[in-house]
Parts: structure tokens; C-alpha cells; sequence
């Protein structure tokens, strides 16, 4: 499914691309999200809709990837995300019941590490602040009602304390357009 959307997703952003910019008539959206990160999402139109700036508040591992291999030991439980990514809009085709986006940002998590070292002494975890840079490309359908849907992937490249250590997100959700 990963290698899908890695695969579909750069070919609709090359072939929807046109001078034609996404027209919001909103200017801000709430909505949820479920896969990686699951949580909330915040965005923030500018312009005429072509940017956003998205904030999202989550979990960090809890659906998928809990439980791997992480700088000398493992992690195993979910922990909190906090993301930011200023994203660009393009209208899908040409028409306005579909977007296409992509963009940058930074990513900061806390989790619990397990390192190997330890697993025979009392201290068996150890409290885990990373960051890094984040970048997700991404469909967006209009519903009824001011409801959006959305599916995107990305990355997370993480810098600190484990730098390239990489984590693949991918997501989906509903979102609420409102504020005129």
C-alpha cells in the first residue's frame, strides 16, 4: 500500500499541475486523522487556497511501526507528535471537487526507548524527545456540507538523536472547512 501511494501520488501532482490555483472559500479547516499520525488536524488557508499551513497533534507509532528498531535498542509503545507543513495546493484536473498538495515541515516527537543495554537492569525504558524534517504530498476530495476527505504519505526524516533515521507516515481523514 506504501509503495502505491509512493507511486501514485508524484504522478498526479505532475499531471494536475496547471496555472488554474485551488479556490477555497474558507479560510480555516478542523478535522481528524487516522494512520500515522492519528489525531487531530488544524489547517490554515492563505491566499487564494494554493497555500496552508497544517498543525497536526497526534500519536507517533501507535497504528503501525510501535515496535522496531530504533539507535541501539527498540521502541515499543506509541508516543506525541506535534507537526507543522506549509503545503501548496493545485486543483485535480483542472476542477475544483479535488486538490492535490504537497509540502515541507519540521516534526517533534516524545516516546519511550528501550535500549538493549538495559533490558537486564531496573531502568527498562528511557523517555525519547526527537525532531526532524517532514515532508507529504496528498488528495483532498470535497464532500457535502463543507466536509473534505483526505489521503496522504509522507516521511519523517528524523535529525535529532538518531539522525536519517526514517519513519514513513501515511494517512487519511475528514476534515471540516469553516470561517468564511
Amino acid at each position: 500500500m506504501k509503495k502505491l501511494l509512493f507511486l501514485v501520488i508524484p504522478i498526479l501532482l505532475v499531471s494536475s499541475t496547471t496555472t488554474l490555483h485551488a479556490q477555497y472559500d474558507y479560510n480555516w479547516a478542523v478535522g481528524f486523522r487516522i494512520g500515522e499520525p492519528v489525531g487531530l488536524n488544524l489547517r490554515k488557508y492563505f491566499q487564494n487556497g494554493d497555500r496552508a499551513f497544517d498543525v497536526n497533534i497526534g500519536t507517533y507509532g501507535l497504528l503501525y511501526n510501535n515496535n522496531r528498531r530504533y539507535n541501539n535498542g527498540e521502541y515499543k509503545t506509541a508516543g506525541l507528535m506535534i507537526q507543522g507543513i506549509y503545503l501548496y495546493h493545485h486543483s485535480l484536473f483542472g476542477k475544483d471537487w479535488g486538490h492535490v498538495y504537497y509540502g515541507f515541515g519540521g516534526q517533534i516527537n516524545s516516546r519511550k526507548h528501550f535500549p538493549d543495554a538495559w533490558r537486564n537492569e531496573s531502568i527498562k525504558s528511557v523517555s525519547k524527545i526527537s525532531l526532524g524534517p517532514t515532508g507529504t504530498a496528498g488528495l483532498e476530495f470535497k464532500l457535502p456540507n463543507n466536509m473534505g476527505f483526505f489521503l496522504d504519505g509522507g516521511v519523517y526524516l528524523e535529525a535529532l538523536p538518531s539522525p536519517f533515521f526514517l519513519n514513513g507516515q501515511v494517512s487519511g481523514g475528514i476534515r471540516l472547512n469553516i470561517i468564511k
